[in-house]
């Protein structure tokens, strides 16, 4: 390799330390992720007061309409807001945030009136956790215990309009494929199909992914 290769090999070298000693939110080790979600959880805590418990009834009527809605994008990528049903009741709030790389590396953090939900991106995977439980991992349509030996959930995202969501083999719930917002309508629902006898560990797996597939669709 010529001399000159060597130097510009070296100058990127250089230039991409100096750049994560100047700017933290490059590549952020888990003390910034920690820190940073310690301040977004205090910053949506004026939220909490606002949302609706989520009910099956509210679920029935959970769409992918959003107020309060903010997005800022510069070294870090921050979209806020707070999803609603069709009539406008205030049902999930949430504080995306991605850092700058080639992989993607994001934080979600997103609240239900009793319960929280942190989701951790690293390349092609996200880690839940849901009440401060690890839950699992997703990668592509499947979800996996912690260890990622066991599938737990799939979540088919190959038919059109719906994404069936299967838990342990039985299909609990059907995730709708955002459309064009119509100002003439209500807004869309997100779910079609909603099991009515999930039990707790199903309606867990349900409402982390779900709530992170919703969010995923309104990001812009």
């Amino acid at each position: 390799m010529g001399s000159f290769a060597l130097f510009t090999l070296a100058a990127i070298g250089v230039g991409i330390y100096s750049l994560s000693k100047a700017f933290p939110n490059f590549q952020p080790a888990d003390k910034k992720i920690l820190e940073d979600l310690k301040s977004i959880k205090a910053e949506m805590q004026t939220w909490m007061d606002e949302l609706v418990p989520l009910t099956k009834e509210e679920l029935e009527l959970f769409s992918f309409d959003q107020t309060k809605q903010h997005a800022k994008k510069g070294l870090t990528k921050n979209q806020r807001g707070i999803f609603t049903s069709i009539y406008h009741e205030p049902l999930v709030a949430y504080h995306y945030r991605e850092y700058l790389g080639n992989n993607r590396n994001a934080l979600l953090y997103a609240r239900t009136a009793n319960r929280e939900y942190i989701y951790r991106f690293k390349k092609s995977s996200v880690q839940v956790v849901s009440n401060q439980r690890e839950l699992g991992v997703l990668q592509g349509d499947q979800f996996y215990e912690p260890r990622q030996k066991q599938v737990l959930a799939t979540l088919n995202r190959k038919q059109e309009e719906w994404m069936p969501l299967v838990v342990k083999q039985r299909e609990v719930a059907a995730i709708a494929k955002r459309k064009a917002a119509d100002k003439s309508k209500l807004g869309q629902r997100a779910f079609d199909f909603i099991r009515d006898d999930m039990s707790d560990s199903e309606r867990e797996i349900f409402l982390s992914l779900a709530i992170l597939e919703v969010i995923e669709q309104g990001l812009s």
